[in-house]
């Protein structure tokens, strides 16, 4: 029985991940505060509608934008999670995770009618970037090499 040591991670990868991780739990504290933010929406005494009138959202806005940064989010973490698996397949699921996160984000923005649509994709953009470097495929094609070992 032999076992072959696993490569350590470069340094791009791991920044990578750690900027997935930072950006998806700060992500996550922003979402509970507008959850509690819609909490006190539902529960106003007016109604939805009427508290929300004076700021020119419908409640069936809020909810979509809600939804779809949770979307976000969770897309951003997995990806985040599976690059410490390394390997060619999890690269390619790491892509299309960070992408499909960065296409979420930019379509929240668009849909709330913010000006910077164009924000949610420079995180997905810097990641999938760090991701292509020489260093960053050799490890995923080393990972799998490691697992088959």
């Amino acid at each position: 029985m032999s076992f072959q040591k696993t490569p350590p991670m470069p340094g791009v990868v791991t920044a990578a991940r750690v900027m997935l991780f930072v950006v998806s739990g700060l992500s996550g504290v922003l979402m509970v505060m507008s959850l509690l933010g819609v909490l006190a929406v539902l529960t106003h005494p007016d109604g939805a509608e009427a508290a929300l009138a004076g700021v020119g959202v419908t409640l069936g806005g809020l909810l979509l934008s809600f939804a779809l940064g949770v979307i976000a989010i969770l897309l951003l973490l997995v990806a985040a999670l599976r690059i410490g698996r390394g390997g060619e397949r999890n690269l390619r699921v790491v892509r299309l995770l960070v992408g499909a996160g960065g296409l979420v984000s930019v379509l929240d923005a668009v849909l709330a009618g913010e000006g910077a649509a164009f924000m949610g994709v420079i995180l997905p953009l810097i990641v999938l970037l760090l991701l292509q470097t020489a260093k960053s495929r050799a490890w995923f094609t080393a990972m799998d090499d490691a697992s088959t070992g």
